[in-house]
């Protein structure tokens, strides 16, 4: 069990520098190591990228060793060598960072362009209500982006009294 909080926090961790550094927020800066599992789990896709890549991998070993067992042909002996699946093992990890760092730009461009969780926030010292979209919190902070002024604030989370979420418009 502690290989998937290990994973998972991974997984968070790379996916929220990834993500974050698009708009100039050093993560690493503002967040504890609990805050990258949760985001993990907060960002559903990111397992699936890490699913399909394992599983992609898995059957390309499986494969490996088929032909392994069966071979002689020398141009087929280094697919099927126990060399071949170890180094396979790093193109998976490096194909599920390429797939997140993907991901998280695309996430990354579609934010930029408005398309995000758009919140109003009333902080604890004013009466007014600011609205900005929000690019995602750690257990201390807050981090929102206004399109308009295309400006990132990150407040400490005890000086925000209340975030409303606004319900997404039909298409």
């Amino acid at each position: 069990m502690s290989a998937f909080y290990v994973a998972a926090s991974v997984i968070g961790m790379f996916y929220s520098w990834a993500f974050l550094r698009w708009f100039g927020i050093n993560v690493f800066n503002y967040a504890q190591i609990s805050d990258f599992l949760l985001v993990s789990l907060k960002e559903p896709f990111t397992w699936g990228l890490v699913i399909i890549a394992v599983v992609l991998v898995n059957i390309d070993n499986a494969s490996s060793r088929r032909v392994g067992r069966g071979t002689t042909a020398k141009w087929l002996a280094w697919y099927g060598s126990p060399k071949y699946r170890f180094m396979n093992n790093f193109v998976a990890v490096l194909m599920v960072l390429l797939f997140l760092y993907s991901y998280a730009f695309a996430q990354a461009r579609d934010t930029r362009d408005g398309d995000g969780k758009i919140v109003d926030v009333m902080f604890a010292d004013s009466g007014a209500a600011t609205t900005a979209l929000l690019l995602g919190t750690t257990g201390q902070f807050v981090f929102l982006y206004d399109e308009n002024t295309e400006r990132v604030d990150i407040h400490p989370i005890e000086n925000i009294h209340s975030i409303s979420f606004r319900v997404p418009e039909r298409n």
